[in-house]
């Protein structure tokens, strides 16, 4: 399949490109794709006719969002629409990738696709309004994940390990729950659920869940780092955007649509640590 990818530089996209091999894969730079310029988001879309177009692209600085929340909208939730638009003229399927910042955290069991959404934040909101732009393209599937990391790029994981190599004694909130979900294994499962012709709206995390604070004590329990590490609620650690205290996504609707490989997050996190010489 030939597939364009917005986000070609974001760390998705790398683990898609180390992953989705066979494929014609397709990464403009971000200013030959610029999410903010409809005329760009097209003449990228209907230059590279692909079969597949993935947005693996976002707005995903959560706090800045608070204070620019229009480029948010736009960045996440506008340029959707114009990437809907152009999939159809050139009968590609759009696979846009969503979060669990869609729901509200006041769930108290995993949240389903049918669950109805309740975003707190301005990211959030923008990114629901991705998925409703997404849902008007005539070939759609979208991908709902959450607590991305990898062995590349910024993200959680990279920032405590960094932070234990320099010494620093670090506090981690130990009341927000979801699931930790590696871009490869993310990848992977998007490679199947393109070629299994997937189609709807679905979640894509890891198996299990934790809180950021066993996340990082699993970070450090398997890479066999000495880290000085605590808990600390959320209310000591204030954010000018608001976290769901509860964001764990389930997992039977995927089943359903097709073959589920996605591991425990814990199995996950060691195929990270064990290929952490693979990192840009």
């Amino acid at each position: 399949m030939r597939i364009l990818i917005a986000g070609g530089a974001g760390q998705l996209a790398h683990a898609i490109r180390e992953t989705w091999k066979g494929h014609e894969l397709i990464c403009p730079e971000e200013k030959a794709f610029d999410l903010g310029s409809r005329d760009s988001v097209r003449a990228a879309i209907l230059g590279a006719r692909p079969q597949v177009l993935l947005n693996a692209a976002a707005f995903t600085q959560v706090d800045r969002c608070e204070a620019e929340e229009s480029l948010a909208m736009r960045v996440n939730g506008e340029a959707v629409a114009w990437m809907a638009e152009a999939a159809d003229e050139v009968g590609a399927l759009l696979i846009q990738i969503s979060t669990d910042y869609v729901f509200d955290g006041t769930a108290t069991r995993p949240y389903r696709e049918s669950d109805s959404t309740h975003p707190v934040s301005a990211y959030g909101r923008s990114k629901l309004l991705g998925e409703q732009n997404a849902a008007g393209a005539r070939d759609h599937l979208i991908v709902r994940t959450a607590w991305l990391y990898d062995a590349w790029g910024k993200n959680f994981y990279l920032t405590m390990r960094n932070a234990a190599a320099q010494g620093r004694k670090l506090k981690v909130v130990d009341d927000q729950r979801g699931t930790p979900t590696s871009c490869r294994a993310l990848a992977r499962q998007l490679r199947v659920a393109a070629e299994e012709g997937w189609r709807g709206l679905v979640h894509g995390t890891c198996h299990g869940e934790t809180t950021w604070y066993g996340f990082a004590a699993e970070i450090f329990r398997q890479a066999a780092i000495q880290a000085d590490l605590s808990a600390c609620p959320t209310a000591e650690y204030p954010t000018p955007a608001k976290r769901p205290a509860y964001s764990v996504l389930d997992r039977s609707h995927r089943m359903e649509l097709g073959t589920d490989i996605m591991p425990d997050w814990r199995e996950a996190l060691r195929e990270v640590i064990c290929t952490e010489g693979s990192k840009e």
